[in-house]
């Protein structure tokens, strides 16, 4: 039984993260779906909180100190990862890392993967649409300046004027660091310990805009409804489709491969049944 206090050493947090890949993949499809569904509407507040943040200053916008709006968007945008992580929800950013380290041990089946991964993408997709009708179509909560515009000119600066390949790359070092980050919650045991963790590495991602799939899912799609100049066209081919690739890599190649090969080498994840099986019989 882990201690509820202090933090784990490497490898021991590295079959925790192991271990949670073997639950994911035998849990039921509909309760990924469902995880997923409530994980991107609570990520998504961090966002908008973030927004309203950033861009709320006045005084910071006519002075020029982007550094000081990107700082206060690092520091608020992780609450929503921070929730997410303590309520038990999901989010698809997660499972490259899960799912890499479970696959190179060999444990699942194709079916298993495949389903999963959709349920997650696909549920954390819904979830923040709904989230950002709710919150920007039916409550109006950012049509007012500055935020309407901060959401539209954020969102044409990382997507809109910019290249399919950078997008990806940006992705890519976003996928490694929010993995990292939880990595880190799982490592260390106390709340206070774990929230700070989550929150780090989010916070560095977030200041050198790096794009999170379901962050960007619901900033753009945000973005649309106050009437940025991209079609569902563009969602999908310079949101949906770069982020989502360079995210699994970032996770699934940087910190999920990365355990596997320093810290798993050759051991049984904690939970899997010694045959080579997802899981025994009686469990």
């Amino acid at each position: 039984m882990a201690p509820s206090t202090g933090s784990l050493p490497p490898h021991e947090a590295a079959q925790a993260v192991s271990r949670n890949g073997v639950e994911h993949l035998s849990e039921p499809i509909f309760i990924t779906f469902v995880q997923n569904i409530y994980g991107a509407p609570l990520l998504s507040a961090g966002g908008l909180l973030a927004v309203l943040v950033g861009a709320g200053f006045a005084g910071i916008q006519e002075e020029n100190n982007p550094g000081i709006q990107r700082l206060l968007q690092g520091a608020a945008f992780p609450v929503g990862l921070v929730m997410v992580y303590f309520v038990g929800a999901e989010l698809f950013t997660g499972y490259p890392m899960w799912f890499t380290l479970t696959a190179l041990q060999r444990k699942g089946r194709v079916t298993q993967y495949v389903f999963t991964i959709v349920a997650s993408w696909v549920g954390n997709l819904l979830g923040t649409l709904f989230f950002s009708l709710m919150s920007t179509k039916a409550t109006e909560a950012l049509y007012q300046e500055p935020w309407r515009s901060a959401v539209i000119s954020q969102v044409t600066e990382d997507i809109i004027e910019q290249q399919f390949h950078i997008i990806m790359l940006r992705a890519v070092f976003c996928g490694w660091l929010v993995t990292v980050a939880m990595f880190l919650g799982t490592q260390n045991q106390d709340g206070i310990s774990r929230a700070l963790c989550l929150h780090f590495p989010f916070f560095i991602s977030t200041v050198a805009r790096f794009p999170h799939t379901v962050e960007y899912m619901y900033l753009v799609s945000t973005a649309m409804i106050l009437g940025a100049p991209l079609s569902v066209g563009g969602f999908i081919w310079k949101v949906l489709v770069p982020l989502t690739l360079g995210n699994v890599i970032g996770g699934g190649l940087f910190t999920g491969a990365y355990l596997w090969l320093v810290h798993l080498p050759g051991r049984q994840p904690v939970g899997a049944a010694p045959n080579g099986s997802l899981l025994d019989d009686h469990e």
